[in-house]
């Protein structure tokens, strides 16, 4: 049963990320022998064909049948950049130009017939090293591409300006590129905190039957991603957290022999390793495992004699989650984990007789994280 719970959370999980699909827009095209035919527009560069949508019918033209493709208000004609085809509007042209592709995403030309494609619904910190390299031979622009936090359309053409007046020379790194360079850490790392909830299954001595109680949690901890992992840097991360959960009082009747009440507060402390599929994506789902240890308190009650003693145990704890990714670059995560049974000896005396209280522990947890 439990596996079958996990098994379906994963699958739901994979789904949702992959559900994910490209959209048509109203517009037209007009083909090598000028017929211009209405209807909703794709534009797909991977397989350099250009799809149109009407009346209930997909037809598919290659980039060579295609000559504009109209997007709205928007005609885009095309271009043959370097050998390969866009289709653009011009908004500003010199030594460095500016064409728009679509309205997230614009292709820039810079120095010795260098291109990119800029995404603006995307922030990357990658866009100032892009641009600086289209734009090499222009020392005096790399401090206005560090200092730009939005690589909206009016950044781009005013960037693009500022490159098409500039004084060019050969490229030399500034005295600031050349300390930061020495300091420079490639290593990807993220703290993250978060609140859920827990259930946990609780049975006595032997018996196989349980009752749940139920539980709140808050966590915080870092995860890394070190840069010696290379191609999987960015896949796989180390993870490091510890956890707190408290429960109110659960009257026990069914699994004891006698009347047992108590309430449970936990304190763990995991480290595990977590793989992220779809790491470019927004929606990323992972799958990891952790160890740890667990101290827990109870406070409660055997045949009406009080008790307050502290147990705890190792366990392991095999999770799966998503993160999404949010559009100031930071996640938001979801996560269930499993918590490995284990066993709390609460026996403990009382005028020189010993209460026996064995306590068998297996937790879910569902959790909420910030990752910043």
């Amino acid at each position: 049963m439990k596996k079958n719970i996990l098994f379906f959370a994963f699958a739901l999980i994979l789904t949702s990320a992959s559900a994910i699909a490209q959209n048509y827009s109203k517009g037209a095209i007009t083909t090598t022998s000028n017929e211009t035919i209405k209807g909703r527009v794709l534009i797909d560069y991977e397989t350099k064909k250009v799809s149109l949508k009407k009346d209930l019918k997909i037809s598919s033209y290659s980039f060579d049948q295609v000559n504009i493709v109209t997007l709205g208000a928007t005609i885009l004609e095309k271009k043959n950049i370097n050998g390969a085809s866009y289709y653009t509007s011009t908004i500003t042209s010199g030594k460095g130009s500016l064409y728009k592709i679509n309205d997230s995403q614009y292709l820039i030309t810079g120095n010795n017939g260098k291109d990119a494609i800029i995404n603006t619904d995307e922030k990357s910190s990658k866009t100032p090293g892009i641009l600086a390299v289209l734009f090499d031979d222009c020392n005096s622009i790399r401090a206005i591409l560090n200092n730009e936090d939005n690589f909206n359309r009016p950044a781009l053409q005013k960037i693009i300006n500022t490159y098409n007046s500039c004084e060019y020379s050969n490229y030399a790194p500034t005295e600031k590129e050349v300390k930061n360079a020495t300091t420079y850490n490639t290593d990807q790392a993220s703290f993250f905190a978060g609140i859920g909830t827990g259930l946990n299954n609780v049975s006595f001595f032997d018996n196989s039957n349980s009752e749940s109680i139920v539980s709140i949690q808050v966590q915080a901890g870092v995860i890394a991603s070190p840069s010696f992992f290379g191609r999987i840097q960015g896949n796989l991360f180390v993870t490091l957290e510890g956890s707190a959960s408290f429960s109110g009082e659960k009257d026990f009747d069914t699994n004891t022999t006698g009347a047992t009440s108590f309430r449970i507060n936990s304190y763990r402390a995991f480290l595990g390793l977590e793989y992220l599929f779809n790491k470019t994506g927004k929606i990323k789902p992972f799958a990891g495992i952790s160890i740890g240890v667990t101290s827990d308190s109870f406070e409660g009650s055997v045949d009406a004699f009080n008790f307050d003693i502290t147990g705890g145990n190792t366990l392991f704890a095999p999770k799966i989650g998503a993160r999404l990714q949010l559009p100031n670059q930071k996640h938001i995560g979801l996560t269930l984990s499993y918590l490995s049974e284990y066993e709390n000896n609460l026996s403990f005396p009382v005028n020189n007789t010993v209460i026996p209280l064995i306590v068998n522990n297996e937790n879910f947890t569902l959790s909420l994280n910030y990752y910043f």
